[in-house]
């Protein structure tokens, strides 16, 4: 796991975190199309749920974008494969 991956493990468990603020999503290429197989409030909760999709769908989870809410660009990427 990166560094930068576990600050966001750490930000989500503070007792201050916000929930709302943005969302994570797992990201996975499907049939040469990224898409979507994942989608939630904190970063651990997105990672178990697109691991569980990536198997059902036989690929692989590469990474989680996290993005503000109201916004349509991921302000923050979290690479999960060593690609």
């Amino acid at each position: 796991m990166n560094d930068k991956l576990v600050e966001e493990f750490k930000i989500n468990q503070n007792p201050y975190f916000q929930l709302g603020e943005s969302i994570y999503m797992g990201m996975a290429r499907v049939k040469g199309k990224t898409v979507v197989i994942s989608v939630g409030y904190k970063i651990d909760y997105t990672i178990r749920k697109g691991k569980e999709n990536a198997e059902l769908l036989g690929c692989t989870l590469l990474r989680i974008n996290k993005v503000k809410i109201g916004e349509l660009e991921a302000f923050e990427k979290f690479n999960l494969t060593n690609k």
